[in-house]
């Protein structure tokens, strides 16, 4: 048999007995083996066993840690989650409105969908059904302090204390010149408002003030004004009717009067001019102001001459376009234009195109003017049409216009006039004394 190692362990099998003092001598070698390198042994078997508790150990604070982060996250998530209360303020409606909103964390969604409100404060409680606002009324000009209660798997208690601005309302109502004019308690919002009653707009003359424009009807209508602190008031307001001028087409026949009147002005005649100058022909003008700036000394030579001057606008437009405010610009504005030009401020006036309305005929009047004027005849190169078709009649207003060939105009009309035995004569308001208004557009131009 061959040597037995110095070192190792294998298992001992069993010898028959024959062979009894070799198994003996084999055993005692063993066992000398064994116990010889049994230290060695036993120191690696302590330094393994303090690796492996020292592996243990920090695997388990590892594990403890993460067990730790993870509750922290949840209790973090889960604080996260609580709703939030969020109020407004409605000074118009003098309401506050308590609603829930979520918090944060994946939480968030079911907690306010299981969360309700309790609202308590000013004389009443109201209980909002989840998702669901309170809507609580509050006194104006006072302090509101509303108790809010949060029921559901996150239950809190909050107390609002809301300032409530003081109730929006008039102080004053007063008719003015151009309409009414309403004082109210509060600095208002100067905001654009629709016109109340069709074409009566409505303006901002000072901070505590609105104006309503008024028309030529009576209007009763409802204004509706904001605070800058946002409380607001519903005013009944009666928009008086504005006074107004009447438009007429005919003047006074007594003793065979025919009027002779020349629109526009931007073609001068010197043969009109001497025509006046010869005859002491009784002219009236209606002159737009822009076209008199342009040719001012002949409408100097014409007021000269005895000729009259009446407004025919700033600008020639169609005013039952335009605003009521645009309209007694366009009137007024040419009225102190023409005075500035001419010495004389006009105290007739021809809308343009004859197109005219009771808004054209209120802007007339608050524009300065005494009379509108129409016309019941033209006379044009063609030759002289009359309202009727029929010859020219006592009391008709004659239209032209300052076109190139008026001389020849003129004079084709004064035969006419002078073959009825017509008398031309100067054209002023008293004329209109007595005679019917024209009470539709002309339609001229």
């Amino acid at each position: 048999m061959g040597s037995l190692p110095a070192e190792g362990w294998f298992p001992v099998t069993r010898m028959q007995s024959g062979a009894a003092r070799t198994d003996f001598r084999r055993s005692v070698r063993i066992w000398v083996s064994v116990s010889w390198n049994a230290p060695v042994y036993a120191r690696r078997g302590m330094l393994d066993s303090r690796r492996l508790i020292l592996v243990v150990a920090t695997v388990a604070l590892i594990l403890i840690g993460l067990v730790v982060a993870w509750v922290g996250q949840g209790a973090a998530a889960a604080a996260s989650g609580d709703p939030v209360v969020a109020w407004a303020l409605s000074p118009a409606s003098n309401t506050v409105t308590v609603r829930l909103t979520p918090g944060g964390g994946p939480y968030a969604p079911g907690i306010l969908a299981r969360s309700h409100l309790v609202v308590s404060g000013a004389g009443h409680t109201v209980h909002a059904p989840a998702g669901a606002p309170a809507q609580l009324p509050v006194t104006p000009g006072r302090r509101a302090s509303l108790l809010v209660q949060v029921q559901g798997p996150r239950p809190a208690r909050q107390t609002l204390t809301v300032a409530v601005p003081r109730a929006l309302r008039v102080t004053r109502s007063r008719r003015a010149g151009f309409g009414l004019v309403v004082s109210l308690s509060a600095p208002l919002r100067d905001r654009a408002t629709r016109a109340l009653c069709r074409r009566d707009p409505v303006s901002f003359p000072a901070a505590r003030e609105v104006a309503v424009a008024g028309g030529p009807t009576e209007c009763r209508s409802v204004l509706r004004v904001t605070a800058r602190d946002g409380e607001q008031a519903t005013v009944r307001v009666t928009i008086p009717a504005l006074r107004s001028i009447p438009l007429y087409s005919f003047a006074n026949p007594a003793h065979r009067a025919i009027y002779i009147t020349v629109d526009d002005g931007w073609t001068p005649s010197a043969k009109v001019l001497a025509i006046m100058r010869q005859t002491h022909l009784p002219v009236t003008a209606f002159l737009i102001q822009e076209a008199a700036e342009q040719h001012l000394p002949y409408w100097r030579a014409f007021v000269a001459a005895g000729g009259t001057v009446g407004d025919h606008t700033v600008s020639h437009p169609n005013l039952t376009k335009l605003t009521l405010r645009q309209a007694i610009f366009q009137w007024g504005h040419a009225r102190l234009g023409l005075r500035r030009l001419l010495g004389h401020a006009p105290v007739m006036g021809r809308p343009p195109y004859g197109a005219f309305d009771p808004a054209v005929e209120v802007a007339a009047y608050q524009g300065g003017l005494k009379a509108l004027v129409g016309w019941s005849a033209t006379m044009t190169s063609s030759g002289l049409s009359t309202w009727d078709g029929r010859a020219l009649e006592p009391g008709e207003i004659v239209l032209l216009h300052w076109v190139p060939g008026l001389g020849q105009q003129l004079v084709r009309l004064l035969r006419i006039i002078h073959a009825r035995h017509l008398d031309p004569r100067p054209l002023v308001p008293a004329d209109f004394a007595g005679v019917t208004p024209q009470h539709r557009s002309l339609d001229g131009d």
